[in-house]
This record gives structure tokens, C-alpha cells and sequence, in this order.
């Protein structure tokens, strides 16, 4: 058996959707091998395939049965299943708290950093040298570690072609862990070039979710430039070619599309698309740190919302990954929210204050403004208006070099005042179920029956039928009176000015009227409001009715 031809065709498998298969293929060439080193390896192959399949459980369960193996394997190949299993075991453990899995580590976890140099050593004349390396790639990006995840590409791209190896799906994986660490790191013209890059490789177009992962990742690029258009066309890509699939390429080209929409201020519809994409409230199909970023974001839209009984408990669920390193900065920054919304304006700017050195620490340069944002928030609320300003107008200038529009909007927004957001009325709303509830935020977000389908994953009869009951359940007589009715404003950080009859039009959607009905109020033809209407959604970027009565609400409540 040509062992590394066999994991490089895995890999292809894997890669290409089918985890599974791959799994129990690797499981049958690992009990037909003899020899502890290679079946060590096979064994490691079949658990980054679990690790693929979402399954970290048993991902942790085989990764230590290959350790012990690998263990006690002696000569020629031993080394090289000893740091390939020591990498897939700590990618594992990056998928899920050791504690969390219930399974008893008898053998204890690797330094890190002794897994980095080996792969860093690997002679570059080695045939397999990029299947070999690989765990540890993944080790580096699951840990955190950005900084190694450059240094191993650094090291290994300028001697890898994309045929010049076993697998046709590990280089292009590779390039793919380089751009999700720029992608970390804020560095967005290094993401752009390097998704070009993968786009260009031959034959990627037989790949397609290595294709979904790379328009993810532009997404995502979208998003921190605030280019809302590019979002829904991308994003309208990935969650169409991701329906319907569980594994870890899947669901994390979902998460990245979850972040450009909470960075285009479409709050509510990424907190959806979490859940959904992430197998449910516990998050379970995402690794520790993701998983903190995660109930940040579901804290961010409960307490947009108003709920923040929601947000407390999401709170409870994120603190313990305190000590996954990567997400610290992300619970100090979940709890800061609550401690705002809370009125304790001293612990939310402690806590805003350490998430802004661990993220510095960490080299997330983005998330890194967005606590600086949050510090000052919590310093202005506290009554230090004049440092909270200061420090709004040097994130702006800080976010302008990085070309991460959103944060600089997010910094302007922050600059004109905080915004106490009431909690949706109850009455009707309470009488809704927890779908419609959920429909019901997303329409006033300003999202079009299509868009919450993809969202959650559902078909557009389904959401029109749940928006039809929750139209007769809360008395309104169009979904364009939603957003007034639940007090749910956007977060859309720009409403241009108006002229004066688009002003009044834009009041009367608001409002819940037809377009007829504008135009008997206003004395003008329906096609002249429609012209009003096109030049408002070109003004606003918005592109449906609903989204112009939300942004109205929203900038209604911002000057009351």
C-alpha cells in the first residue's frame, strides 16, 4: 500500500463532502495494515475525517486510540505517526473542550509548539511533505495560532503545486487556512489576493466546497467593507451550495457568511444562521473559540431585542470558554455587553478594556476595534463623554488603514450617542411561536422571504406562511409595519438624507401603507411613488420595502 497516496485520495474525498465515507474507508485500511505506524496514521486520518464529519466526540475517542499506537510504533515512519497523530489530537481537542467530550485523556495532550517545528522541519524534497504537514496546519488555525498557520504556508507554497502531490484538495485547503487567518487578522487585501489565488488554481472548479469556502471567505471581506450588495450576492451562493450539509467546511462557510452579516449590521439574521448552520442553541458543530464568537453575536441580537433575559443566559453559556485562549477576548466582550445593558458602566469598560489587549495579543486587529468601540461606549455611558469621543475618533482613523468600513460606521454610530433600544412590546408578540418570533425580527430587519429562507434553511412557501399568521396575530396590514410594531430598529450604521417626499413616502411604508394607498394620500401617481421608492432604496442600499421601514424606525428612535 502506497500509504500517502491512500490519505491523499481521503483527503479528496473528505474535501469534497463526504467525511463519512472517508472515515470508515481509512477505518478498513488501518485494520488491514500490519504495520503500528502507518495504521497510527490511518487511525489519524480517520479521526480528522470525524473531525470533517462534525463528529468530535468520537474524532477524540479514535485520535487517542491512534496515540497509543503510535506510541509504540518503532522504526522507519514512527516519528512522522507520532507528530501526525499528536497534530489531528489537538485538532480535536480544539473542536471541543477536553472536559466536554467525557472522554478520560490517558495519554496527555502535545506541546503545541512541538508539533509546529516538526512540521516546520519536514524536508521540502519529501513527495508527501503537504499531506504530512496538514494536521498541523489545521493544529495552528484551530488553536489560534495565525502567526504559525503564515510561517507553515510561508514555508511550504512556493514548493507545492497543485498536481505535484497525492491530494487535489489539500493545497487549495491550505491556501484556504491562510486566508481565514488574514480574514482573522484584518488583513483584507491579503484575503482578497489569496482567494483569487484559490479561484485560479486548476481543476478547483470540481471541488465545490472548497469553491463555497472561498466565496465564504470573500463574504466575509464583503462584510468588513460594508459593501452590502456583494453580502447578499455571496452570501445567496454560499447557503445555497451549503443546504443541506452537516460538515466542518460547510458550517464554517456559514459562520463566515454569519459574520458578514452581522458586520453589515444585519444582526438578527446572522444570530439565525448560527443556529441553524451550528446544529442548534448549543453550537455544537463549531470548534471552542467559534463557539464564544458565536454566543457574542446571539448576546448582540438578544439585547437588540430588548431580551435580556436571552442575553444573560447566552452570557452563562460563554463565560467557561474563558479558557480556550483565542476566546477570552470574546467573553470579556459578551460580558461587557450585559454589564451595559445592566447599567454597570465600570465593569462593562474593564471588560471592554481586556478584550482590547487579548485581542491585541491574539493579532485580531478587527475584533480588536470592535472592543475598542465597546470600551468607549462603556466609558461615555459612565460619564467620561470626552475620553469615549477621543477613542471613537482614533478607531475611525485605525479602520480607515485596515479598509474595514463597517467598523468605522460602527465607530460613527457610537460617536452620535448610545441607543437605549426598549424590548418589543408583548401582547401579540408574546403569542407568536419561537419560528415565528424569530420570521418576525427578520422581517423587520428588512430581509425578503427568499433571503430568510436561505437563512433557515427553509422553503419561501413555508416563510410566507408563518409571516401571514404572524401578520394576523399582531393586527398589521403589511409586513412594512412589522419593524414599528416590534420596536426592532436596524443596525445598519448610514441612513442618508431624504428629500422631502421621499421623507413622507418613506414615513407612510413605515407605516405599514400600500404603495396605492401613499399615492391617494400623497395626490401622486403609483408610479411616482414607485420612482420615490427606487431612489430610497438606492440611497439607503436597501432593496426591499420592509428594509426602508426598518431603517426609518431605527432612525426615529435614534433622534427621539
Amino acid at each position: 500500500m502506497d500509504l500517502w497516496s491512500e490519505i491523499g485520495s481521503l483527503w479528496d474525498q473528505a474535501g469534497d463532502g463526504e467525511p463519512g465515507l472517508a472515515a470508515a474507508r481509512a477505518q478498513r485500511l488501518a485494520d488491514a495494515t500490519p504495520d503500528p505506524a502507518e495504521r497510527a496514521v490511518l487511525l489519524g486520518s480517520v479521526a480528522l475525517c470525524q473531525v470533517v464529519g462534525c463528529s468530535y466526540i468520537d474524532a477524540t475517542r479514535t485520535s487517542l486510540e491512534a496515540a497509543a499506537l503510535a506510541a509504540g510504533a518503532r522504526g522507519e515512519g514512527a516519528d512522522d505517526a507520532r507528530y501526525y497523530v499528536g497534530a489531528v489530537r489537538l485538532v480535536a481537542a480544539a473542536m471541543m473542550q477536553p472536559e466536554r467530550t467525557g472522554v478520560e485523556l490517558t495519554i496527555p495532550l502535545p506541546d503545541p509548539a512541538a508539533i509546529h517545528a516538526y512540521a516546520a522541519n519536514l524536508p521540502l524534497d519529501r513527495h508527501e511533505r503537504l499531506l504530512l504537514a496538514y494536521p498541523a496546519f489545521e493544529a495552528s488555525m484551530s488553536s489560534g495560532n495565525f502567526a504559525g498557520v503564515a510561517d507553515l504556508v510561508t514555508r511550504f507554497r512556493p514548493f507545492v503545486q497543485a498536481d505535484s502531490d497525492h491530494s487535489q484538495v489539500v493545497l487549495p485547503l491550505v491556501m484556504s487556512q491562510f486566508a481565514r487567518s488574514s480574514a482573522f487578522t484584518g488583513d483584507l487585501a491579503a484575503l482578497a489576493a489569496q482567494c483569487a489565488e484559490i479561484l485560479a488554481l486548476p481543476g478547483i472548479d470540481t471541488h465545490p466546497q472548497l469553491v463555497m469556502l472561498t466565496e465564504a471567505l470573500l463574504c466575509y471581506a464583503a462584510g468588513q467593507r460594508a459593501d452590502r450588495l456583494e453580502v447578499e450576492r455571496l452570501s445567496r451562493r454560499v447557503l445555497d451550495a451549503a443546504h443541506g450539509r452537516a460538515n466542518y467546511i460547510a458550517v464554517g462557510s456559514c459562520l463566515l457568511v454569519t459574520w458578514a452579516f452581522s458586520a453589515i449590521g444585519q444582526v438578527q439574521r446572522g444570530a439565525s444562521l448560527l443556529v441553524t448552520a451550528s446544529g442548534g442553541p448549543d453550537l455544537p458543530r463549531i470548534k471552542s473559540w467559534d463557539r464564544a464568537f458565536g454566543y457574542e453575536l446571539l448576546v448582540t441580537a438578544a439585547l437588540k431585542r430588548g431580551d435580556i433575559a436571552a442575553a444573560v443566559h447566552w452570557a452563562d453559556l460563554c463565560a467557561p470558554l474563558a479558557s480556550v485562549p483565542v476566546a477570552a477576548a470574546a467573553v470579556e466582550r459578551t460580558l461587557s455587553r450585559v454589564a451595559i445593558a445592566r447599567g454597570d458602566h465600570e465593569d462593562a469598560a474593564s471588560r471592554a478594556n481586556a478584550s482590547v489587549t487579548l485581542d491585541g495579543l491574539s493579532g485580531a486587529r478587527l475584533e480588536q476595534l470592535r472592543a475598542r468601540v465597546l470600551y468607549a461606549t462603556a466609558l461615555a455611558s459612565s460619564g467620561e463623554r470626552e475620553r469615549g469621543i477621543q477613542i471613537l475618533s482614533e478607531i475611525a482613523i485605525d479602520a480607515d488603514a485596515l479598509g474595514a468600513t463597517s467598523v468605522r460606521k460602527l465607530a460613527a454610530k457610537e460617536w452620535r450617542g448610545l441607543v437605549r433600544r426598549d424590548a418589543p412590546s408583548e401582547g401579540g408578540f408574546s403569542s407568536l411561536t419561537e419560528r415565528e418570533r424569530e420570521i418576525a425580527v427578520l422581517v423587520a430587519e428588512g430581509h425578503t422571504n427568499r433571503n430568510i429562507g436561505s437563512t433557515l434553511f427553509l422553503s419561501e412557501r413555508t416563510v410566507q406562511t408563518h409571516l401571514s399568521r404572524i401578520l394576523s396575530v399582531l393586527g398589521l396590514p403589511s409586513r412594512t409595519a412589522i419593524p414599528a410594531a416590534l420596536g426592532v430598529g436596524s443596525t445598519q450604521l448610514d441612513t442618508p438624507p431624504l428629500t422631502e417626499r421621499q421623507e413622507q413616502i418613506a414615513q407612510l411604508v413605515a407605516r405599514g401603507d400600500s404603495n396605492a394607498h401613499i399615492a391617494r394620500e400623497l395626490g401622486i401617481s403609483v408610479k411616482t411613488v414607485e420612482n420615490h421608492l427606487a431612489g430610497i432604496f438606492a440611497r439607503w442600499q436597501v432593496s426591499s420595502r420592509t428594509a426602508v421601514a426598518n431603517l426609518y424606525v431605527a432612525r426615529e428612535r435614534k433622534s427621539a
